[in-house]
């Protein structure tokens, strides 16, 4: 006579099967120290039991009804039913004190330790500090933007720097973030790994300033705002340009005006003496908001802007129509290379226009 398997027992079959593949799995650990002291283990592979420093432990499937965690990376196998292991690291010694120098964008880097990044987040945007940098060097470095944050960093995966630098970017605070290298990365022996890797974040929370390093004001320009408008065409978000020639000034200018019937006559340039900047609002719902530049100023060879993107007042009366302002600045200054353009009230940076950008 034939027996038949019940079903509940052929389900634990199958379970015990998934869990048993022959391809090992895969481990990253993750350690922050500053903000956080903490490492952060992501596990990758099949489903299955592993021994793990003397403990089983399972790995399994996300829970698709579970709130997502911060710092839980998607394409992660849960351990033990948590999205990912999470133990207490040594606190350590920031590898660099970073300080703001007074009137300008630039810091003063100090190095303790050897970092193979450096990186700076204003609250905004990201730009790079150093990159392979030794102990005990001492600098002044200009932030340089860096679009792709935590990207390309360590040992970490894609996904792995995004929810990283998310979450970073929600503590709503400046942060100086140092990637480890060599010994200061802490890494475990583990036998039966496909894979392993290992990655060291020291963040800083906040940027202190450092008055010894201060040195006269910028020198200031004569310039003007040549012109204004409401109705670029075509941008989308917050744009700034440090024109080139005057074949690039007559294509941004018929942008400018591309919902224009009639394009007003391009303005005269002397690029050989004259440097011409554009700012771009980006789309905005309403009528009421505009640029305001402040102050140009000359400091080294680079140009800083100071401007403004103004909102209407909550009980002004505007057009509902979208708009999306902008405006053209001449700077009685040639042979720029770069133009900052920065926030007077608190000196932060909203974007670098380079020549050969």
């Amino acid at each position: 006579m034939r027996r038949l398997v019940p079903v509940a027992a052929l389900a634990a079959l199958l379970f015990m099967a998934a869990c048993e593949p022959d391809a090992p799995p895969q481990l990253h650990d993750v350690t922050i120290t500053g903000v956080l002291d903490e490492r952060f283990t992501y596990v990758y592979g099949e489903p299955r039991s592993f021994r793990l420093e003397g403990e089983e432990v399972t790995f399994g499937p996300a829970d698709p009804s579970a709130r997502r965690a911060p710092l839980a990376v998607t394409g992660a196998l849960w351990v033990d039913g948590r999205p990912f292991l999470q133990a207490p690291a040594e606190p350590r010694q920031a590898p660099a004190d970073v300080r703001r120098i007074p009137l300008t964008t630039d810091v003063m880097v100090r190095t303790e330790a050897a970092t193979r990044a450096l990186l700076y987040f204003d609250g905004n945007l990201w730009f790079v500090l150093g990159e392979d940098d030794q102990a005990r060097l001492e600098q002044r470095v200009t932030p340089r933007p860096r679009s792709a944050r935590l990207r390309g960093l360590g040992e970490l995966t894609v996904a792995e720097a995004d929810v990283i630098a998310d979450y970073l970017e929600r503590l709503g605070d400046s942060l100086v973030v140092a990637v480890l290298s060599g010994d200061d990365v802490p890494r475990r022996s583990i036998d039966g790994l496909a894979e392993y890797r290992s990655t060291a974040l020291h963040v800083q929370r906040g940027l202190p300033t450092d008055e010894s390093a201060f040195r006269p004001a910028p020198r200031t320009l004569q310039w003007e705002v040549v012109a204004s408008g409401q109705q670029a065409v075509g941008i989308a978000r917050p744009s700034f340009r440090l024109v080139r020639d005057e074949a690039e000034l007559r294509s941004l200018w018929n942008q400018l005006h591309g919902a224009s019937l009639n394009v007003p006559p391009l303005p005269r340039a002397d690029f050989a003496r004259e440097t011409l900047l554009v700012v771009m609002m980006g789309e905005r719902p309403s009528g009421g908001y505009r640029v305001e530049v402040q102050n140009v100023s000359l400091d080294g060879g680079d140009l800083f802007v100071d401007l403004r993107f103004v909102e209407p007042a909550p009980d002004a009366v505007t057009t509902a129509a979208l708009t999306s302002p902008w405006a053209v600045v001449r700077v009685l200054r040639g042979g720029i290379d770069a133009a900052w353009f920065r926030d007077p009230v608190d000196d932060r940076l909203f974007a670098v226009a380079r020549r050969n950008d």
